[in-house]
Formats: C-alpha cells, structure tokens, sequence
C-alpha cells in the first residue's frame, strides 16, 4: 500500500496559503517532495478569486478592507469563494503517474471527490459528485473543488463548508446587497449547504478531518502518516511569500476596462464562463490587448496567458483571431476540461460585433450595453425590425399591468416611454411576463413571419442564453437594462416564472439611438 504525508497546517493567512500551495506543487512537480493530502484553514477570513479572475470584477474590496477580510488569488482556476475561519480547505498533491492521467477530465474530478462523498456518509449526510468539480446533497452545494498542474504534478482542492456566513459572503463579493432584503439573503440556502444546516450542530474539527482521511485512504488505496514540510519546502515557501503578498500576484488579472476604447462579452457554458475583454484602436484596426477571464479550470495554468499575448497587437482580422485561438486548442497549448474551442470563440465574436457597432455611428462605450443575435447589427437593421420586446420587471412593482402583456402608458416608469417610442416607429410593442412567456413569443414572431426585432435584458441572461437565442432563428438587437437585475440578486428562478418582485429600467436613450440608426 502507497504511504503518503498527511500535512495538517494550522490556520494561516491566505497569502500563506497560496505560497505554500505553490511550493507543495513545484517541489512535487520536481519529485523533490512526497504525495500529500493537505488540511488547510483561514486565519483571518478571505475572499480568493480564481487563477484567471479579476478583483475588480468579482471582489467588493472596499468592504473586505473595512472588516479585516484577505483578498488574494488562488493558484487554481474557477469562482470567487468567501473562505471563513470555519471552513476547512483539503488538498491532493501528488505525481501525475498516480492516476495515470496527464490531461484533467470529469472522470479524474470525480474519483478525486469520492473519498470526501464517503466522509461526509460518516455523518448520516447523503451527497453526490456533481459535474464538473462540485459536491452537493440534493442539489445544494457543499463543497466545490478546482485544480492545477506543474510538470509531472497536480494540485487538486476543495473546501468543506462547516458553517456558512451568508451575509459576509454576499458582502464580500460582487452583489449589490445593499438592495438585498432578508427573504433574499435566506434564497442563497438554495443554493448552498454546509454541515451545520445538515445537522443542526457543527462537529468537531478533529472529526471532519478523520472522516475525509478514511474516505481518502479507502478510495485511493493508501495509508496517510502525518508529517509535517521538509526542509525544502520550508525554504522555498519563505522564498515565495512576499510574492503571493504582493499587489503583482493578487491583482495579476486586471482587464483595463476603459470606456472608449474596450468592449467587452461573456460566454457562458455548463462548465463555467469565459470573459473576453479587448482594449482596442478602432481606427487604426488594432487589437491592443486582450483579457480572458472567468471561472474556469485551465490546463496548464499559464495557457491564457501565453494566449493573450499572443493576440496582443494584431490587426483587428475575425479570421486571424480565430485562427490564433484554434491553434493553442488544436495543438494541445490549452485545455479546459468540458470546453472547446467553440467555447471561447462565441464570447470573442460577440466582443467583436460590438466593435462592428460602433461603425454606425454609437460609441464604443455605448456598444457594450449592445448584444446581437443572428446575424450583425448592420444586418438585423436592414430588416427594418417591427417588434419591441420589453421586461416586466421594468414595470413598478405594484402597477396593476406588471404582470400583464400590455402597458396602459400612464408614464410612470421606462416601459411606457419605451412604449411609446416603439408605437412612434410603427412596431408592435410587447410585455414579456416570464421566461416561457418569451420563448413562446419568438416562436409567434417566427411563424408571422416577422423578420427582425428589438429587445430588452440585462447582459447576464443574455449571456446564459446566446445559444437559446440562436435556436429562435429571428435577427434581434438586445439592449441591456439598468439597474440591479434577477441575476445580482440570484433570483433568476424567479424572474423565469415572472415573479421578480424588484424594478429594473429601460435604457431610453440606448434604445433611441440604436432605432435611430435604423432610421437612417
């Protein structure tokens, strides 16, 4: 039977984490370090975005600052977590050769989850392994996982939520909660789980760690004998600590997201989402830089990196960027498991058509708030549009017609002035009162045989729902919406059966220019 260390470290700071979880993978990566199974804890609490994910973006610094919360960047891809000192974090460090797999895939996640699945059967607590890296009990997530790689080595983690601080979590991460009431902040129990809701007590620290050590040793066949580092890793965790301190590392993605001169798109798949920020001359046709980010596991973890410079400074040529992109895919530069090339290649042809956009005349920064479906907007305005279609959630929230297909044009909110621009270009203007309402009404559209339309969403769902978008068949212009929407409150659920209970706003103006250029 295989003996490998069990290094159980005390609560650390999250810079130390990341430094030691650097260390443990190189020197292991080099065969100058033994496999190991990690038990790691915070101390203090800490925000962590994954490897290719902004601060700017996914972390609300100002609070973290304020209540003496870490912010730092893992070593691993995927989402921004919220890890308190309740949470306990646990590791696989080992050869490659162990699994005798050299590239991740769903089946390696899975077999590396199992032994915490069995763990928390100890506890009377049924869960599953659910694609691509998380572990949930009836569908709410307990533990998400992630991985990385270097040479001859994988990095593989999660976390156990123990107890769950919703409030600082919510907080500490990018949704507008200052717009959140209590319904609202419990709706994340939906979502999420941890053992004390499970149980109604915490138990023991000393108790979980047993737990995932048996579930570990029975599935993967060894025998764990607590160690603690060698004098190398002891060395090299020194050498690397100020750098995983540093403002380089842990705002290391920083996507200049300037107004005049970026656009910017997102694609979301089952397997995470992919972020595509150009920064570009639009005059002279260059792309100045891009930026790929998002919440996604990418093998090595360098390859975005090693893409975006090379797009950094090529011609603006849809043909060239694609080429560029396939190339690290097809010659095995990147990988990310449950992702193809395709995956990256919407996001980026959306970022473009906005760059298209600012063609006829409106304003890069304006472009962003601009999506486009079957075909480009030069296209979807040559076919004149005839129907406006506008959200209920636009509506006040206690007008008689919130929920209905109509507007009595009382002026009180945005949708009767979009309204009323709508009827004064002689398109037929409708409400959409929930999720199914609007798929029923594009496939009406499609046998009237209307042949093109305007809408209105937030970028959010249009962006989960490019490809539904595409299956509709019908020329569109979608046009974002002010205001907090159903996905910064996580209740996309319940904006899907048109029971959304806060107010968004029709961009007006947006929706002025963009009729006006098809008025030319």
């Amino acid at each position: 039977m295989n003996r490998w260390r069990l290094l159980d470290t005390p609560a650390m700071s999250a810079a130390e984490n990341m430094a030691l979880d650097d260390t443990l993978l190189e020197l292991k990566g080099k065969g100058a370090s033994p496999d190991t199974i990690r038990f790691l804890q915070f101390s203090p609490r800490a925000v962590l975005v994954g490897f290719h994910q902004s601060v700017a973006e996914e972390i609300r610094g100002e609070y973290c600052w304020a209540n003496n919360i870490e912010i730092n960047r893992r070593v691993t891809g995927g989402g921004a977590i919220f890890f308190d000192e309740s949470q306990l974090g646990w590791e696989v460090i080992c050869s490659k050769g162990f699994f005798d797999v050299t590239i991740p895939n769903n089946a390696l996640f899975r077999t590396l989850c199992a032994p915490v699945i069995t763990g928390l059967q100890s506890f009377g607590i049924r869960s599953a392994f659910r694609p691509r890296n998380d572990i949930e009990i009836r569908g709410r997530k307990i533990s998400g996982t992630g991985g990385t790689e270097s040479d001859g080595a994988f990095l593989f983690q999660g976390t156990m939520l123990t107890d769950f601080d919703v409030d600082a979590m919510l907080r500490s991460l990018r949704i507008p909660v200052e717009k959140l009431k209590a319904k609202e902040i419990d709706s994340v129990k939906e979502r999420v789980t941890c053992l004390k809701w499970e149980l109604g007590y915490t138990p023991a620290l000393e108790e979980i760690k047993e737990a995932i050590k048996r579930g570990f040793e029975k599935h993967l066949s060894i025998r764990l004998e607590p160690a603690g580092l060698t004098r190398g890793e002891e060395r090299l965790f020194e050498k690397k600590l100020e750098y995983y301190r540093s403002e380089e590392w842990i705002d290391m993605v920083r996507p200049r997201f300037q107004r005049r001169e970026s656009v910017q798109s997102a694609y979301k798949s089952d397997a995470g989402m992919v972020r595509f920020t150009l920064v570009v001359n639009p005059v002279q046709g260059v792309l100045k830089e891009a930026y790929i980010t998002g919440d996604i596991l990418s093998f090595p973890t360098d390859a975005l990196l090693h893409l975006e410079a090379r797009l950094k400074g090529i011609p603006l040529d849809r043909d060239r960027i694609h080429g560029i992109i396939r190339g690290f895919f097809e010659q095995g530069r990147i990988h990310v498991p449950g992702m193809s090339c395709d995956d990256f290649l919407k996001p980026l042809d959306q970022a473009l058509s906005k760059i298209e956009i600012s063609k006829a005349g409106i304003p890069l920064e304006h472009c962003n708030l601009i999506s486009v479906t079957n075909g480009t907007f030069e296209e979807v305005l040559r076919e004149r549009p005839s129907v406006l279609l506008l959200p209920y959630c636009a509506k006040l929230t206690d007008c008689d017609m919130r929920y209905e297909k109509g507007c009595d044009l009382c002026g009180a909110c945005s949708v009767g002035d979009a309204w009323t621009v709508g009827l004064d270009r002689e398109m037929m203007v409708v409400s959409i009162v929930s999720f199914e309402d609007l798929w029923d009404e594009l496939e009406r559209m499609k046998r009237a045989g209307v042949r093109a339309f305007v809408g209105c969403c937030c970028q959010p769902f249009f962006t989960k729902h490019v490809d539904d978008f595409e299956k509709a068949g019908i020329p569109g212009i979608l046009l974002d919406i002010d205001d907090t929407t159903c996905y910064d409150l996580d209740q996309a659920k319940e904006a899907y059966a048109g029971k959304f209970a806060n107010q968004t706003r029709v961009n007006l103006d947006l929706l002025d220019a963009v009729l006006s250029v098809g008025l030319r």
